[in-house]
């Protein structure tokens, strides 16, 4: 099973929530294809957050595991 670490989360948090920022800044890019930009943008924050909260526990795992 693939493995990712604390780095990967963050780095997929700050790519979904820079790209739901850029299509609440530019929404015409979802629009064109009729799909309504203010729920696209809504998940694509959401998994961003998500992520970091990922991130964020498995830093406090790894620093947890690293006192025993």
């Amino acid at each position: 099973m693939l493995k990712t670490g604390h780095i990967y989360h963050f780095f997929t948090a700050i790519v979904f929530t820079g790209l739901g920022i850029y299509l609440w800044i530019y929404p015409e890019i979802v629009e064109r294809k009729g799909i309504p930009a203010k729920w696209v943008t809504l998940i694509l924050i959401l998994w961003g957050v998500f992520r970091l909260i990922n991130g964020l526990l498995l830093l406090k795992k790894i620093k947890g595991n690293e006192k025993d």
